[in-house]
Order: C-alpha cells, then structure tokens, then sequence
C-alpha cells in the first residue's frame, strides 16, 4: 500500500556564499516574524542566514529570491542564529530590525534597522553594543514586548539574549542598552545542579496561553504564580523554555521560567532574577557524549523530541514528570524537523526520510542527490537510498505548511523539498501520517516492546495446554506451523501422485465444503459446469455442503491453491511472462470462484509465497487465462458476478465479450492488403486439408455466438457493464484510453445507442405502436438503467477526447474515417429524446400524484361510518353531470374538511348546528374572486 506521503526532489533556493577563510565556518539560520506593534507575532515566509565572515542575508521563500543582505567584518563569526522581525506601524511605514550576535574583531550585538515609509527613499542604520563579561558566548536570541513606561523609548520590542551558562539579559530594542540582568544561578534555584557546571542546550520563548494548553496542562499550581488569569487575548505573558545539561551530575533539565515583571523591567542596570516556574529531569540514557543532540519543543502540544546520535526519542511533557512516548533509529542522522505529531523528518548523509513516530514506519524517502535524477529513479523503484550517491551535509531549518514545503541547508545551498499528504476537508494539505499510511511501511532496526522476550515468555506459559487453536481453521494462536500443515501434499506433488481430484479430496476440510457426493465431470466440448438462475445469479448444479462459513477459512489454504492453479511464466522468445493455469482442479476452482477469492490481488500474494518473483499481473491477464481455458465465458461470467475486479480488468472483459457476440465489427488485423506481390502466389499451394479444418472451426465458432452460449455471453456482458458503472469515473475513463481502441471505443457507444432504443428511451408516450420498431416490450429493464448508461457513455466520449472528435481519429465501426460528425449529431439527437422523455415523465409523475393525493385528502375528510351499520358496504354511486366545473380534473386543488354537525357550547354543552350556521360556515371558505354554488 502506497503511502499518502510525497517528497518532490530536492530544489536549491539559492546558493549560499561559502564562509571566508574559516575551516569551522558555518551557516545559521532563523525564522523571520512580522506584524502589527503590540499584536501577536506570526512567522513569514522568509528566512534570515548568518554566514561566518561574510554577513546576513535574508531570502523570500516563495519567490526564491534574495530581499536585502548585511555586510560583517571578515573575522567575524555568530554565536547563535539571528533574529528578525518586521513591524507595520502604519499602512505606509514598515520597519525591519534584525539582531545578531558574533565574536572576533567586533564582539557583541549587532542591530540591522531598516525603515521603509510610503514612496520615500529607504532607510537603514546599524548599532553595535559590545557585552561585558563575554566569556559565555550567547546561544539564542528572540524579541520579546517591550516594558512601557513614561521614559522609555516609543519602541516596543526588547531583545532578550540567553547565555551558555543560564545567564539571562534583556536590551532595549532600538538602542541596544542593557535593561536587566538575571544571573545564572537564577536556574539552579529549584534544581540540584552546580551553577558553575550549567550549560544551555536549547532556548525557546513562547506565552503563557500556549504552554497551559500542552506543557503546563493541569497544572494549576504553576498558574496561580501568575498575577492574573492567563487569556488568549488578555493576560498572556512571555515565558522562556531552557534545556540545560550538567556534565557533572549527567543529568538534563528543563526549565519553564518567567519573565521579570514589568514594574521593575525598564530600571536601567537592575538585575532581577527570572521566577522558574517548573524544573523537570529529562529521562537520559545515551553514553554518547562526543555528538550534540538537537531539540524540538511543541509547547502547545506538550511534546519534546530529541535528536542524540542515531536515536530520535519523543517525551510527554503534559504529566508531571517528562515520559518517553517512542524512540526511533536512524542510521547517520544528521538534524530532524518536525512536521506534525505524526510525522518527522530526518536527514541523513545520502537521503531524506520521513517517520511516523508513534506506529514506528517509513512514510516516506528521497536522495539528496540535487545535480541529477538517480534520486527519484532510487524513489520509484523502491531501492535503498542511503546507499547510494555522493555524501551531504543537510541541516533542517524550518517547515513552512502553508506553502508544504520544508527548507534545508545542504552543503552551501538553501534547499527546499515539497512535501504533499493528504487533503483535509477544506482542500489543504495536510502532513498527518495516519494508520492506513504505516500499513506495510515498518522502518528498519526499530526496539519494539514484546517482540523478542515477550513472544518466547508467552510460548513457555502455553506449552503443553490444549488452546483455542486446535479447533479453529483460522490463522489466529501459536498452533501447528504451515510448512508442517503442507507437508504431505507436497510429498504428493513431488512423487507425481497430486492429480485435481486428489488435490479436491485432500483440500476439502481445509476449505469447509462437502463436494463428496458432487458428479466428477468430466471436461468435454458443450458440457456448462454452470447454471444461471432466475434472477441472474451464477450457481453451481449441485449444492455444496459447508461446514463452516468462508471467511472462517484460513487464508493460507486460499493462498496455497491459487499458488498451485496459476503459474507466472515467461515465454519461449523472451517475451514480457503471462498468467497461466497449468493445474485445474474444478472443484477448488469453482469454490474460490463462486466465493469471492479469485482477485488479482490474491493471485499475486499466491504466486508471491510460491517463491514466483512477480511484483504485478498487468491487466487483462486473468481474463485472457480464463477464455483460455473456458472458450463458452462461463467461468468468466462466474468471476465477474462473485468476485471483485478493477476498471481495467473489467474492459478487458468487456472486450472479450463483446468480440464474441461479434460487436466490435471486422478487426483490422485479419484483414490482408488488397495490393499484394508475388508472396502471396504460395498460398495456392497450402495444404486442403488445413482449410477444411480451419472452416470447420469457423463455422463451429459462428454456431456458437448464435447458439445458445450468446445468453450467457450477453447476460454477463450486461453484468459487467453494472460492474464498471461502480468502478471511479476517472479510472474508468482513462482505462478507456489505455485498453480500447478509437474504433472500439465508438463500438462501445454504439452499444449504449442500442440500448437506450431498446429500452424505449429514446421514444416519447404519444408515440404510436408502429413508431416504436426498436423498443422490446420482453426486455426486463430496470428504471435506474438510464443512469448506468448515460455514465459510461460520458465515459468513452470523454476517451476519445475532443482532439479526437475533431481531428476524425474515431475511426467507427465499418472503419470510415469521416462519419464523427454524423456520430455527434446522432449521439445530440437521441440524448434529447432520452431527455424530452424524462422530462415527460416528470411531468406525468406530477400530474398523477396530484389526483391521488386528491383523492386520498378526500377520503379521509370524508365523515367515518359506525361498523355496525346495518346499511352493510356503500358501493360507489356514479351520477352524470353536465357541470364542466366538475368534469375538470382536480390539479392542484385540496379536498375541504366536512364542516361538523355538532358544535360546543358555553360550558362544554353539545347543540346541533343549524342550517343557517352551516351556510355560513360554507361562505367563509369560499375565496376572493372565485363562484361556488352552496348547497343547503
């Protein structure tokens, strides 16, 4: 099963500038933000690359192009990626600030502001602010909402920079001046962790609304430090996200802190420490501390993932102590990105791969081969891509899900890579691996839980007791194994010994079916092993005795007979390998038939647990075995009738069917040319008695489609026809194109002309008895037919194509390449009638049920008589009437309610009402503008 998971090849977005002169020079990258001062930041389509000695440069994802650098001294490197934000502070001013943070020559912040205001000329400034103290180089960077007070700046963005020892600083956003400070022993606080062995791993800001919906889900004892309640559009405070790690203590933490309030935030130089809010110990197994993990934070979803060497494990962080939730193994991974819960990228040396973290699959792979197109040849054949190719460095950078695509820095270009999934039902794409995506995709060297000690510890307990499985036929418990199951027939096979009917006697239990007292018949020229009863089924002449249902059956043994009824073998010339059935026990093949089991599908997993290396039958093989070994169709009316078959394989049927009944007129191919050389003189001298012979079959095959086998052949044509009008649209239409020809195609539409007359579609209900030459009266034609023939006639039409019909290539029945146009006015005509017809059927539908919901209305207003009555059965009084009122019909017209003879009175008294009461009754009914005669 194909995986809902697409990768497109990689493509480069644009080509990085190698670092200058550093051999650990390298690329850092960051997401760009944008809007509305004070409003929620949102991530644009862009990204911000730092690069070691050469600047910043900022690029537009989705045009691919470059929208403004930065220039940095050469022996300048970053510390961390950069951050940037673009703010709208009007509908004509917008404004850029980008932070950076590097060493060498010109250590410390660099602030990159540009303003663009209406038509005026652009406007840019760099400000640099050396850090006191830089032993701790700074690992991350973010904006934060400024601190408003009445002598701050009218800016409202602070920088906020953590670094590698926990120590925590905020600076105002224009002018790059330190705001606070808090120290790093503000971390170690609520962990037992040595100040002076802390390093930050990972740093993450995010607001307070979003970690109480994942991270800090039920915990309101964390929320109550808060002043206020914590809202999505009112009191939402920054938090920051920290991951450290103590090489001491071999432990990792994760921290949730808060940031210093803002009463006391904008007092230049105050230090004020952050108030952690949670401390917890991230379960660490791996000795490898030569290679530095990776982390990714969902704070919404309380989940972090984690990228150590090989191994990509997935934390609960919505309890109250991080659990592992699933582990992956990944050989050579390099970074990962996460595209949604269920799914995530890995980047290897020679590829890209796409798992399911929770069913532990392989959704999707692609190479990372960019200069050539091994990498979707790798893809389409299934092959190992991380085998081959030429080695890469590929570090993820962000994943943008309106635009599905992913961005990747591989070796010195900026690579994106498409993603498609499936679709929600709004039309967008979506990145979620689903069940039905994991089904036959298990990636490799996965540690499940119970696999090994699990399935032997179960075997232990169970030894020596009598299960469920002894008596059941399926293929459920730890019974008996297969290659013991099958011994004895083989033993059969191999001594020559194994004929169909042992083959049928040994079977018979294995299957649940009771064919001992069926006649052995024999397979002799006219004989039909199969009936068809009244209502179009296909069943056998003598009943079969089951001891059990069908899909009790172990599927094995279904398997194990289509594997010795079907070989898939190549011929003699070298040819493409045909479906063949060398071994025909009639008894299982007619039990497979009639029972749903003789699919395709089936057919290739039998031939593939036979050791036949067939990765699939193409269409049109099984119907082709079939006429084969039955020339009269009957078992392939029993196929199509019980078993399922797609939309290719159904038109092969259909064409085979309708070349029997002689529909698809003289065949191209058996014609010889009229213009011959002196070849053709040696066909005097062929052989008599060869023609005689080759007559006789003629003559014997003409019989036949006049014989009685036609109603055969015609039934399970219609049959098949039913079958394909269920088949998709879209598959039908393009199976047309691939398996009919033009000239068959317009066949077919001929069929479907035919049958619209036949069944009087095309004829309207004045028609007299004469006009309707082609309406047969006996043909048992549903109602619902026009549906199944307008669909399928839709169908070739739209095969053929309008190039087609108007170049003339739908060559026609008698192969007269100029008769489309006549076609097409033909096809208007009758497809106006059959519609004329419908819509006078409408109509007469209308009119009739109008009479009959009259009378029934005027039944029931009608008064009810006592049953008792002695007057005995009313019979219906017929009055003529010259009236012309009343002999018109009552279209649209209501049966009045019987006024009542009685009437209530003040306190429930019951009077009998008199003539004058009921005529007045009478003339309130009788609307505006209209003459009724009342009688008293």
């Amino acid at each position: 099963m194909s995986s809902r998971f697409v990768l497109q090849n990689p493509y480069v977005v644009a080509t990085l500038p190698q670092p200058i002169g550093h051999a650990k020079g390298q690329y850092v990258v960051a997401e760009v933000y944008g809007g509305a001062p004070g409003a929620k930041k949102r991530k644009r389509s862009e990204l911000v690359v730092g690069i070691d000695g050469e600047g910043v440069n900022l690029y537009d994802v989705s045009s691919s192009r470059l929208i403004t650098s930065y220039a940095l001294p050469p022996q300048s490197s970053f510390t961390c990626p950069p951050s940037s934000l673009r703010t709208r502070g009007s509908k004509t001013k917008v404004e850029r600030r980008t932070y950076v943070s590097t060493r060498g020559s010109q250590s410390g912040l660099t602030l990159f502001h540009d303003t663009t205001d209406g038509l005026e000329q652009p406007t840019s400034s760099t400000k640099i602010s050396k850090i006191e103290n830089s032993e701790n180089p700074i690992v991350y960077l973010g904006t934060i909402t400024a601190a408003r007070s009445s002598g701050a700046s009218e800016n409202t963005t602070d920088l906020l920079a953590v670094k590698e020892n926990g120590e925590v600083q905020c600076y105002d956003g224009d002018s790059l001046e330190e705001k606070w400070t808090s120290p790093a022993t503000a971390l170690s606080r609520d962990a037992a962790i040595p100040a002076n062995d802390l390093k930050v791993e990972f740093a993450q800001l995010t607001n307070a609304f979003s970690a109480s919906q994942g991270i800090l889900k039920g915990r309101q004892d964390v929320l109550a430090m808060f002043p206020q309640e914590v809202e999505e559009d009112g009191f939402n405070p920054e938090i920051l996200v920290l991951i450290t790690w103590s090489s001491e203590t071999k432990s990792r933490i994760l921290h949730i802190v808060n940031l210093p309030r803002r009463s006391a935030a904008y007092v230049k130089g105050m230090k004020y420490s952050v108030e952690s809010l949670l401390a917890a110990k991230i379960p660490f197994e791996s000795a490898n501390t030569v290679t530095r993990p990776s982390f990714n934070i969902q704070v919404s979803a309380g989940i972090l993932q984690q990228l150590h060497g090989d191994a990509l494990t997935t934390f609960d962080l919505s309890d109250s102590v991080p659990k592992q939730q699933s582990k992956i193994m990944s050989v050579e991974a390099q970074t990962f990105l996460r595209l949604s819960n269920t799914a995530i990228m890995v980047s290897s040396k020679h590829s890209i791969t796409v798992y399911n973290p929770k069913y532990q699959s392989r959704l999707a792979s692609v190479g990372l081969d960019i200069s050539s197109d091994e990498s979707l040849k790798r893809k389409r054949t299934g092959n190992d891509v991380e085998e081959r190719g030429p080695s890469h460095v590929c570090k993820f950078v962000s994943y943008f899900p309106k635009l599905g695509t992913a961005m990747a820095i591989v070796d010195n270009d900026l690579v994106g890579i498409q993603i498609e999934g499936q679709q929600d039902r709004h039309g967008r794409s979506r990145t979620a691996g689903l069940l039905i995506d994991s089904l036959g995709c298990a990636a490799k060297e996965q540690s499940r839980p119970g696999r090994d000690g699990a399935v032997s510890t179960k075997k232990a307990k169970l030894s020596g007791m009598v299960t469920l499985d002894s008596f059941l036929p399926g293929t459920i418990g730890l019974g008996q194994p297969w290659t013991e199951k099958i011994v004895q027939m083989e033993e059969l096979f191999a001594k020559g010994d194994c004929d169909e009917s042992v083959f049928d006697e040994k079977i018979e239990t294995h299957l649940g079916a009771d064919w001992s007292e069926q006649t052995k018949t024999t397979k002799t020229e006219g004989d039909d092993v199969m009936d068809i009863s009244p209502n179009g089924d296909v069943v056998r002449k003598t009943a079969i005795k089951r001891r059990f249902p069908p899909a009790d059956v172990d599927r094995r043994w279904i398997l194990y007979a289509l594997g010795k009824i079907f070989t898939w073998t190549a011929n003699e010339e070298g040819a493409e390998p045909s479906l063949s059935i060398p071994f025909y026990p009639l008894n299982t093949f007619m039990w497979l038939t009639s029972n749903g089991y003789m699919t395709v599908a089936n057919i290739e997993a039998a031939l593939r647990s036979s050791g036949t290396s067939v990765i699939s039958i193409p269409p049109g093989q099984l119907v082709k075995t079939l006429v084969e070994i039955d020339p009269d169709m009957d078992l392939l009316y029993a196929v199509v009738a019980k078993n399922y078959l797609a939309a290719p394989e159904l038109l092969h049927a259909i064409r085979k069917l309708m070349e029997s009944l002689g529909m698809l007129g003289d065949n191209p191919g058996t014609k010889q040319g009229l213009l011959t050389d002196g070849d053709g003189v040696g066909l005097a001298n062929v052989d008599v008695e060869m023609q005689v012979e080759q007559a006789e079959k003629d003559l014997a095959l003409a019989e036949h489609q006049l014989g009685p086998g036609s109603g055969t052949r015609g039934a399970a044509l219609s049959l098949a026809l039913s079958k394909l009008y269920s088949c998709p649209s879209d598959d039908v239409t393009i199976a047309l194109q691939t398996i009919f020809t033009s000239q068959e195609i317009v066949c077919l539409i001929y069929l479907f002309r035919f049958e619209l007359a036949r069944g009087g579609w095309t004829s309207r209900y004045t028609d007299s008895l004469e006009q309707l030459e082609m309406v047969d009266e006996d043909a048992d034609i549903q109602d619902n037919a026009i549906i199944l023939i307008a669909s399928l006639l839709n169908n070739c039409i739209d095969a053929v194509g309008t190039v087609g019909w108007l170049s003339g290539e739908a060559r026609l029945a008698d192969d007269d390449l100029y008769e489309a146009e006549e076609l097409i006015t033909s096809l208007k005509l009758e497809v106006s009638a059959a519609l004329e017809g419908i819509e006078e059927a409408v109509y007469l539908k209308g009119v009739i049920s109008e009479l009959v919901k009259y009378a029934d209305s005027f039944h029931r207003a009608l008064p009810s008589q006592p049953k008792d009555s002695k007057k005995g059965s009313d019979a219906p009084i017929v009055l003529p009437s010259d009236d012309q009122d009343i002999r018109a019909l009552p279209i649209s017209l209501k049966a009045e309610k019987q006024i009542s003879l009685l009437k209530i009175g003040a306190g429930g008294a019951v009077h009998k009402r008199t003539a004058r009461d009921i005529g007045f009754l009478k003339s309130q009914k009788v609307g505006k503008y209209s003459r009724e005669r009342i009688i008293l």
